[in-house]
């Protein structure tokens, strides 16, 4: 199996930096992994979910979803579950992933920012990741004749590498990624981000929430707008989760707001007693509607719906005035 080019390794960076709009890539199929194993790969429109086997180097004790997230062009942003290891490092996390796909060698390949001081079973030097399409071996004395390329395909792969790049030193790539992560405007891209959820668009405010977790895996409030998110995707566990972590980090008023959403999931998910109980801890805490938001005034409608005890809980809500001067994204709010 052939290493990661260099293409690999930094054309995320270029493409990224070029801006170009044309449509992801179809990545269907089982993709291996050159540690991390086989993960069956399955694309909605710009949308990917990746679910990774029982066993591998991470011991799974079964089948787990591990990659999800959305194609920029040919840039995945998303997010990826992985075992850790090392003094005072959790056993497994789910990180922010940027990786890139080479239509030449049909592969995903970026580095993944573990927890200071950790390491993976599953990822390569420095964090790698790569995962290839399969029959991808190259046979040096037979070599399969290359296929000629559709129109379409030739304009795809010449946008992936609009200029050529001199190599670089191992490690520059990291480095690139870390000062980009440094020039993330937070509080411009959470805004963003949240007016992108009040408008219902899953992927514009999944690109936002990623640049700032990027940066900061534990800000509240992309926490929370990626719960949103999932909930909009109907992606329940994945969103739970999310709100959960933001409910772990932050303040009591983005924990009130997690434990809104987290009863809009359960209702959605015909759980009526723990969506219930999550609205209650919810109005305990402080949260209260914010005004003019279409998202939160449809599950509002729906919560309504439910039956008294969920109706005399929103009445109360609703008769609390919103704290004055709020910051909606730092503390979670999908308000605009």
């Amino acid at each position: 199996m052939s290493p990661p080019t260099t293409t690999l390794a930094l054309a995320a960076v270029v493409c990224l930096a070029s801006g170009f709009a044309w449509a992801g890539p179809a990545v269907d199929g089982t993709y291996q992994g050159d540690v991390f194993g086989p993960v069956e790969l399955r694309t909605d429109g710009e949308h990917v979910v990746g679910t990774a086997p029982a066993g591998g180097p991470c011991k799974r004790s079964g089948a787990q979803q591990v990659l999800t997230g959305d194609f920029q062009g040919n840039v995945f942003v998303g997010s990826l579950t992985v075992c850790q290891s090392g003094v005072a490092c959790e056993t497994s996390g789910t990180f922010p992933v940027m990786l890139v796909y080479n239509f030449e060698e049909r592969a995903l390949a970026g580095r993944v920012k573990l927890d200071g001081g950790c390491a993976s079973d599953a990822l390569g030097p420095n964090g790698l990741l790569v995962l290839r399409a399969p029959a991808q071996e190259v046979y040096p004395s037979a070599p399969a004749p290359a296929p000629t390329p559709t129109a379409g395909q030739e304009a795809e792969r010449q946008a992936q590498v609009p200029v050529q790049i001199a190599p670089m030193a191992s490690g520059s790539a990291a480095q690139v990624a870390a000062k980009r992560s440094e020039a993330v405007d937070v509080p411009a891209a959470l805004r963003l981000g949240h007016q992108a959820l009040s408008a219902q668009n899953a992927l514009g405010a999944t690109q936002q929430f990623e640049l700032v977790l990027g940066q900061d895996r534990k800000n509240a409030s992309a926490l929370m707008g990626m719960g949103v998110v999932n909930f909009l995707r109907n992606q329940q566990v994945e969103a739970l989760r999310f709100l959960e972590l933001a409910r772990a980090v932050g303040n009591q008023q983005a924990r009130a707001e997690a434990s809104f959403w987290m009863a809009c999931v359960r209702r959605a998910d015909r759980q009526s007693k723990p969506a219930q109980e999550a609205l209650r801890r919810a109005v305990r805490e402080g949260w209260s509607p914010p005004e003019g938001n279409a998202l939160v005034d449809r599950e509002l409608q729906r919560l309504s719906g439910e039956g008294p005890m969920f109706e005399q809980l929103l009445k109360e809500a609703r008769g609390r005035k919103r704290a004055q001067g709020r910051d909606p994204q730092g503390a979670g709010s999908v308000s605009p």
